[in-house]
């Protein structure tokens, strides 16, 4: 018995588009700013965190919402893919609020 004929192939190696990167604003109500530069692929979470991490003296970690567009919630497990995020997008941190109702 002879050994299985080996046909002539060729190895093709693919190589991954590198994954493009963008730039985000964090803007709280106070003016503060926070950028971060991310893939399009990586969790929010990393743009999350880089604010807290800037205003940590002003603000407790966990404690506000971030919004895109006004009316877009962000999620620490969403991604500037999912979104449709661009380079350059600002992102809203409001601080929640305690309380809000009246006496009377």
């Amino acid at each position: 018995m002879s050994p299985p004929r080996q046909e002539n192939r060729r190895q093709v190696i693919v190589k991954a588009e590198p994954v493009p990167s963008i730039t985000l604003k964090v803007l709280d109500q106070q003016s503060r700013r926070a950028f971060h530069t991310m893939r399009m692929n990586d969790r929010l979470q990393g743009v999350m965190d880089a604010y807290y991490k800037k205003v940590s003296d002003d603000v407790t970690y966990g404690t506000g919402i971030f919004m895109f567009d006004g009316s877009v919630r962000l999620r620490g497990c969403n991604t500037p893919a999912e979104l449709d995020l661009n380079d350059g997008d600002q992102i809203e941190f409001f601080e929640s609020m305690i309380g809000g109702g009246c006496m009377g």
